[in-house]
Parts: C-alpha cells; structure tokens; sequence
C-alpha cells in the first residue's frame, strides 16, 4: 500500500470521524443538552437586629450550625426595660383616669338631680306668681325675677347634662377600652415587643456566615450584622442554549455533576424555569433605545435560567456558589441515557483535573 493511499484512507476515516461528531453534537445538543454554567444555590439571610444597642453576648461563632430559634446575640435591654415600666405606669394612669371620669360622671348626676329640684321649686314659685300677679297682689318685679330663676335653673341644668355628655364621650362606651387606655395598652405592647426582640435569634435552620459581630460593639437597627446560609432549601441554577432547553418539559431527569466529586453523577428533576432575562427588560427611562451594532456574522446565544431540584441532599461540603454541570435527559430513548451518563462522568474528571 503506497502512502497516498494510505493517506487518503485516514483522510476518509477523519471527514466520516468528524461529520459523526458533529451529527452527535447536533442531536445530543436537543436530546441530552448540557451545560457546565450551572451554580448550587441556598437562601442567605441577612440577620439585623430590630432595634438599636449595644451588643451584650454574641452566642454563636463564624460557620456554626444553627437550628431555627437559637439565640444569636443579645443587645442591652436596660433601656427597653425601663421603657416597658413606663409603659405599664402610662397604662395604670389610663386606668386611674377613668375612675376619676366616672366620678365626674357621677357628681354630675348628683348635681342634675339637685338641679332638677330646683328647676322645678322655681317653676312652682314662678306659676304661683304669676296667678297672684292676676289678681294684683304681686308686682311685675317680683314674676320677672321668678322667670330669671326659673330660667337659669334650665340654663344650669342643660349646662350640667352637657358636661356629662362630654365626660361620657372622652370615657367611651366601654370604660375599660377606650382611646386612652388602648394607646396605652399598644404602647405598652410595644414595649414589651422590644424587650423581646432584643434577643436575636435564628429565623431558619442554617450555618452562620460572614459573621461582623462582637460583644460591645453598637448595633443599629436594621443593620445587618451576620448571614444565615439556610440549610434544607437547596436547588441548582443552570443557564442552557435557548434552543437546547426549548422542548424540555417540566419535570425531566437531570444528572448532576460537581467539581468537587469527580466521577459521581447524581440525578435530580428540572422544577421551572424563568420566564424572562435581563436582556428582555425594557425600562421606561426616557431614553432612546440602543440597538445592537454588532457586525459579527455568529452572534453568542442566548441562554435561558432553569432550576434543579436533586432528588436526595446535596453533598455537605458543597458551599452555596459551588460549579456544577448540569444535562437535562429530553429523550426516553436508553442509547443516549447511557451516552449521556458516561459523558457527564468524563466531563465530571476533567472538571476535577482542570
């Protein structure tokens, strides 16, 4: 066999090599996408304390592992305490203030009683007078001053019933609920709502991260002071070609692997995915639009964020932010299943070794 022709034989080899590999690229590509842009992700939690104080006891340390209602830190409550006692005075004030309305209310009756007696004497002598001032035995004087009495007596007694009005409106319907003693009741419940919040505690399960926080120090309301990397609520980001994840439906098998465990794949489910990018956000800004100049004849693609949900926990070491890669299984068809499990298992090596 002469070297030419052994050389075209390997060119032959090569092109069909080469068109093979790029008709599995092709089809794999809509069946067993991959990408390698894919993150671990877990909920982080900024804990800031609600109110402001110096930092008395810090109770946990940087990495812990907490359960949800573990005491973090605790600030200073001297002050909340005191306010609290305020409150409660403010709030026995309330209540002396009433009893002190109902007494009002009280005498106000005794004097409507005593006025009504003497609205009517006054009447009495006012009627008196004037059939004595028919027969001329009284003056004129004497009825016009009968009539002044008898007047102010009503005078004095609409006068008593109003001021009665007025205390019975400023007491309420409800003596022991009105508007002084339900400010003082919400003033007191905030006090109260302070001095517990005063001791900061974990509001999930988790592990504490990125921890500024030691005894002494002040602390600002609303401040964050410490990270919560919540434990339990892992899923896995992966941004796929557009035209790779488009007829991938809900709920398909996904096999995982991790930088950090070469040669293991794991599996999980494809749960959702975003229903728009950045890309596609057009804000109202009053600025003309700028479209793309680019005088490239391959522009990149576009990629699409989906999430994936691993059927068992994520391995420990992981850390939220760890790489991973991710193939989404399209097909039921058990050839390119295989194909596509040990393709990640190689891509899971090289990742390692790279």
């Amino acid at each position: 066999m002469t070297p030419d022709v052994h050389f075209n034989r390997w060119m032959k080899r090569a092109i069909i090599l080469f068109f093979a590999i790029f008709a599995y690229l092709v089809i794999a590509d809509t069946t067993i996408p991959m990408t390698s842009y894919s993150t671990v992700q877990r909920p982080v939690l900024s804990i800031a304390p609600q109110v402001s104080g110096k930092v008395l006891d810090v109770a946990v340390h940087n990495n812990q592992q907490v359960k949800k209602g573990d005491l973090l830190f605790k600030i200073e409550d001297t002050d909340f305490l005191l306010a609290e006692r305020q409150a409660k005075l403010a709030l026995q004030q309330a209540y002396q203030n009433n009893a002190t309305l109902k007494a009002n209310i009280a005498e106000a009756d005794a004097e409507i009683a005593s006025a009504k007696v003497s609205l009517q004497e006054s009447e009495r002598e006012y009627h008196r007078l004037n059939k004595l001032r028919g027969q001329n035995l009284v003056s004129e004087q004497q009825l016009d001053q009968a009539q002044t009495l008898m007047q102010a007596g009503r005078a004095n007694l609409k006068a008593i019933e109003a001021r009665k009005s007025a205390i019975l409106i400023e007491l309420g319907e409800d003596e022991n609920n009105n508007i002084d003693v339900n400010n003082a009741r919400n003033a007191l419940a905030n006090a109260r709502l302070d001095v517990t919040r005063t001791e900061i505690r974990a509001p999930q399960d988790g592990v504490i991260s990125n921890m500024q926080l030691v005894p002494g120090m002040v602390a600002q309301s609303g401040q964050a002071l410490l990270s919560l990397v919540v434990t339990g609520r892992d899923r896995i980001t992966a941004d796929f070609r557009e035209k790779s994840i488009t007829n991938v439906q809900q709920g398909a098998t996904a096999l995982i692997v991790y930088d950090a465990f070469p040669g293991q794949v794991f599996e999980g489910e494809l749960v959702s995915r975003d229903f728009g990018i950045a890309q596609g956000q057009n804000m109202a800004n009053g600025v003309l639009a700028t479209p793309d100049d680019s005088d490239r004849w391959v522009r990149d693609a576009q990629r699409i964020r989906v999430y994936v949900k691993q059927d068992n926990v994520l391995p420990e070491p992981l850390v939220s932010g760890s790489k991973a890669t991710v193939m989404v299984e399209s097909t039921n068809s058990s050839i390119f299943r295989f194909i596509g499990h040990v393709q990640m298992r190689i891509v899971s090596l090289l990742h390692y070794v790279y």
